[in-house]
């Protein structure tokens, strides 16, 4: 279903005639509309030059002349600002204009739906689909502040889902650019600050903006907090009766924590939200990549735990025979990891049990007297007649030629030195060592060292036998480190406990 470009738009037949005279937009071909409101409208048009399909959204030329004037600018303003951003997850502008009372951007054309109609609707995403999908937006509104562009209007009614998961930010109409920050000073009037109280939709508005301060690119962070809750929740932070009591609950109003409303909520991504949506703009992410990054920790801390799950239970799934008597597990990657695992302990088993065999003593070679040679007999010449009527079994067995008999001086040297024993090998005893339990816990999981050696991921390890002394234990989960050092003992289990 395809749905309004913008947040002021929504699915309808207009009751006025058609804007556009004569069906054209400069060379763009009108075919029909894709959703009005009191500001915009947006229409579908066809670029005959490349044949690609275009939104224009044009704005409203009945709008009162007050409104124009000050719609007219933001409209603008999303022009310049969206034109010159190049991202995957930001709705491609590819060109502004003016014909006649006409002031129109042309826009890439999205199939989809807004994030604000799906949520409407009772969509549900599930927690790795919120985390990638927030984590996109992120990076696209980090992109957008590295090039000096401030959204100011963050909301579900201004991103854009292309496909099943794929979001775009749309409506750069109250952007601002970082030069021009100063939303007003002492020398504007009544009407300018009535203008800059426009700027944001309530719910949705940073600390900072509900006070009317100066913002910085902090306050979409807030907003992207704000979407990020209302996500994993199913509710928005902050409530009030009236647009005053919203304000005054967004900057002295703590959020309920999210696990207080849906129990299941991943502690991870209720703290990212928790930080996101601080009041003050220093306790923030002081960037939304910083926030980005920890949605992607997240994500990869997901994708370790399943692998590890896998690896815990790796009977989950049935087996079946093909018809050379192989076994395929259905359980995908983690069974065949599995399969390749125990393919290599099966190997390292073989070869100790090899090493370690008993070897069969060959028997002891001949040994000729030295002062007798052993006769050299030379090969016999045969026919080509011959060699016909030999089996072939005679050709191929060598003759064996007997050794000379050794004399008895020469027996008697050699039964002599056999009799005579080995030097002993003194027998070394080994040193014994005390060795200590430690407990170790680990929440969600950790790969853990000792004395800066590797000795596995817990859980599924939980418990390791160190010798008696100081030792170093360090806990790695990602970036985060844990590191202590404790003193094993043999009265006592050393336990070691910590959630990343």
């Amino acid at each position: 279903m395809l749905t309004s470009m913008t947040a002021d738009l929504h699915l309808a037949s207009l009751s006025n005639p058609t804007l556009i005279p004569k069906g054209r937009i400069g060379r763009f071909v009108y075919e029909r509309e894709i959703g009005h409101g009191s500001v915009g409208i947006v229409y579908l048009f066809r670029d005959p030059m490349i044949g690609r399909k275009v939104a224009i959204k044009v704005l409203n030329p009945k709008l009162p002349a007050n409104q124009r004037q000050l719609f007219e600018k933001h409209f603008i303003q999303e022009a310049r600002a969206a034109g010159r951003l190049n991202h995957p997850n930001i709705v491609t502008v590819y060109d502004a204009d003016k014909t006649g009372d006409l002031l129109f951007i042309v826009m890439e054309y999205l199939e989809g739906k807004e994030l604000s109609e799906m949520l409407a609707s009772g969509h549900q995403f599930t927690y790795k689909q919120i985390a990638d999908m927030i984590g996109r937006i992120a990076n696209a509104l980090d992109y957008a502040h590295e090039n000096g562009v401030i959204h100011r209007d963050i909301k579900p009614a201004n991103i854009f889902i292309v496909g099943t998961s794929t979001p775009k930010v749309l409506d750069f109409g109250i952007a601002s650019a970082s030069r021009q920050l100063t939303d007003v000073d002492a020398t504007q009037g009544q009407d300018q600050l009535s203008e800059r109280r426009l700027l944001g939709t309530p719910n949705y508005m940073s600390p900072e903006q509900a006070k009317s301060e100066t913002v910085d690119a902090r306050t979409d962070i807030f907003s992207l907090g704000v979407m990020l809750y209302q996500l994993l929740c199913g509710q928005l932070p902050f409530k009030g009766n009236d647009v005053p009591g919203l304000l005054h609950a967004i900057t002295h109003h703590a959020a309920v924590p999210p696990q207080e409303i849906k129990s299941d909520v991943p502690l991870r991504l209720a703290r990212i939200a928790a930080k996101a949506l601080a009041k003050k703009p220093a306790d923030r992410y002081q960037r939304a990549s910083d926030m980005a990054r920890d949605l992607n920790r997240f994500l990869e801390k997901e994708r370790t735990e399943r692998i590890i799950a896998k690896i815990q239970n790796p009977e989950q799934g049935k087996t079946i025979a093909t018809k050379d008597d192989r076994i395929v597990k259905k359980t995908g990657t983690g069974s065949r990891q599995m399969m390749f695992a125990a393919a290599g302990i099966l190997a390292v088993g073989l070869t100790l049990w090899i090493s370690l065999k008993p070897s069969v003593p060959k028997p002891a070679p001949l040994v000729a007297a030295p002062e007798q040679a052993v006769a050299t007999i030379p090969p016999v010449e045969t026919t080509p007649a011959e060699k016909a009527t030999v089996p072939l079994a005679v050709i191929e067995e060598p003759e064996i030629v007997k050794p000379a008999t050794p004399d008895k001086k020469a027996l008697a040297l050699a039964k002599a030195a056999k009799a005579k024993p080995a030097p002993a090998v003194p027998k070394v005893e080994p040193v014994p060592i005390s060795l200590g339990s430690v407990h170790i816990a680990v929440s969600p999981w950790g790969e853990v060292f000792v004395d800066g050696q590797a000795k596995g991921i817990a859980p599924p390890l939980t418990k390791l036998n160190l010798p008696v002394g100081k030792h170093k234990i360090e806990i790695k989960n990602g970036d985060d480190n844990h590191a202590v050092t404790i003193e094993v003992n043999t009265e006592k289990e050393v336990k070691i406990a910590h959630r990343f």
